[in-house]
C-alpha cells in the first residue's frame, strides 16, 4: 500500500509459514494472479488525488501496458468530442488540465481465438468534488475513490493476462476529474 509517513515502521519478519495443500499441480498460479490483480486495484485506490490525477494514472498503466505486452489507445477530448461523448466531457470540463480521456488496452492470447472477447469497462474518477454542487466536507473524504471502478476492471485485467487466458480482453478506463473550474458542469437546482 502506498506510505507517505515520514518516518517509516520497520518491516514485520514471519516466523514461521505453514502451506496446505503445497503439492497442488498447479501451483498456485490463478491464487497468485487474483492477489497481484487484487493488490494493484487496491494500491491505485488508495493513492490520494495529488499522487493520482488521469495524466499520473495513464502515465502508470501505460508502463504496465508495455510490461505486460497489451495494446493501448488514449482517447482524449478532441477524439472523445468527435465521437459525441458529451456526458463524459461534460464532467471533465471543469478540471483544470486537460488530461481526461478513455484509455483502452487490449489483451489478446499468443494464439489465435475464436472464442469472444471480454469487456471491462471502469469508472476512473480520480477526484470528484461535484462541480458547482459542491460536496459538503463530510462527503467528500472519500472521493478520491471514485477511481475504484477502473482500478478493479485494470486489476482484473492483470489477474487475466498473468493467467494467459485463451481469449481477448478489451479493458476500457474512463479517466478524468469533476473539479469546480471556469467550465463546470454539475448545477444545483433550485
Amino acid at each position: 500500500m502506498p506510505d507517505f509517513k515520514s518516518k517509516r515502521e520497520p518491516a514485520a519478519r514471519l516466523k514461521q509459514i505453514r502451506i496446505y495443500g503445497h503439492k497442488a499441480q498447479h501451483g498456485y498460479a490463478r491464487t497468485l494472479a487474483e492477489a497481484r490483480g487484487n493488490n494493484l486495484a487496491r494500491f491505485l485506490t488508495a493513492l490520494p488525488p495529488n499522487e493520482l490525477t488521469p495524466g499520473s494514472y495513464r502515465q502508470r498503466v501505460v508502463k504496465l501496458a508495455r510490461e505486460y505486452g497489451w495494446k493501448t489507445d488514449f482517447l482524449d477530448s478532441r477524439k472523445l468530442k468527435a465521437r459525441g461523448a458529451g456526458a463524459f466531457l461534460a464532467v471533465a470540463q471543469g478540471s483544470p488540465e486537460p488530461d481526461a480521456g478513455i484509455l483502452h488496452l487490449r489483451y489478446a492470447p499468443k494464439k489465435k481465438s475464436n472464442k469472444a472477447a471480454l469487456a471491462l469497462v471502469g469508472k476512473g474518477i480520480c477526484f470528484d468534488t461535484g462541480g458547482t454542487n459542491l460536496k459538503p466536507a463530510r462527503h467528500m473524504h472519500g472521493m478520491h475513490e471514485d477511481m475504484e471502478g477502473s482500478a478493479v476492471a485494470l486489476g482484473t485485467l492483470l489477474a487475466l493476462t498473468e493467467l494467459k487466458v485463451d481469449f481477448p480482453v478489451d479493458c476500457w478506463l474512463a479517466l478524468a476529474q469533476n473539479h469546480i473550474g471556469p467550465r463546470p458542469t454539475s448545477r444545483t437546482t433550485w
